[in-house]
């Protein structure tokens, strides 16, 4: 299961259309017979089926769902599960000591928050580190996840990438930088930018 939301319905057949995946923003096309019973409309969030692995990658059993967010700008002890359709940011002052498991979720580490940690993105789940966020620990990205270290995000930790969808270190607003080894098994992006540092034992 994905989240994201409804980009545009086919006028001519209403079970086909397109969605928007969170976070990456990356437009993939659907066909769901149920769809018109869904209630769904242009712009609406919603989960979805998709095999990352197929050539042409298409979402189907799509339906409504409520975002929810959490920020975390203070000292808390883990474990963590970040869940189905939620998103968690860790922000100034936040520090997680402990593991952190997101499953179909949104997991950001931004304006230096901390998690001190394995974590693990699982089942089209979104890891993003950004801003002077910090990681120390590894990161594991799995089953069609997204994981970005941008914009000064720093992660003293290696990555350890298996069947994941995609893997960005570094963006226009500024690189990112990775003290320990990048592992990948199967993958079907990476982009690293020039700005970005990558194992250099700093």
């Amino acid at each position: 299961m994905a989240l994201g939301k409804v980009e545009s319905i086919d006028p001519v057949s209403p079970v086909k259309g397109t969605i928007k995946e969170d976070e990456s923003e990356q437009v993939y096309p659907f066909e769901d017979k149920n769809f018109p019973n869904t209630g769904l409309k242009v712009g609406d969030p919603c989960t979805y089926d998709i095999d990352y692995s197929a050539e042409r990658p298409l979402a189907s059993n799509l339906a409504a769902y409520t975002p929810t967010e959490q920020e975390i700008n203070t000292v808390v002890q883990g474990p963590l599960t970040v869940n189905t359709g939620e998103t968690l940011k860790i922000k100034k002052g936040g520090m997680v000591n402990g593991n952190i498991v997101v499953t179909n979720a949104n997991l950001i580490v931004e304006d230096t928050g901390g998690v001190t940690g394995q974590i693990t993105v699982d089942a089209q789940g979104s890891f993003i580190i950004r801003k002077g966020g910090m990681v120390n620990g590894n990161i594991v990205v799995n089953k069609g996840s997204v994981c970005r270290v941008v914009n000064k995000g720093n992660v003293k930790g290696n990555i350890v990438v298996s069947s994941a969808n995609r893997l960005i270190i570094g963006n226009d607003n500024g690189g990112g930088t990775i003290t320990g080894a990048i592992t990948v098994d199967k993958i079907r992006k990476v982009t690293i930018t020039a700005t970005s540092v990558i194992n250099c034992g700093a």
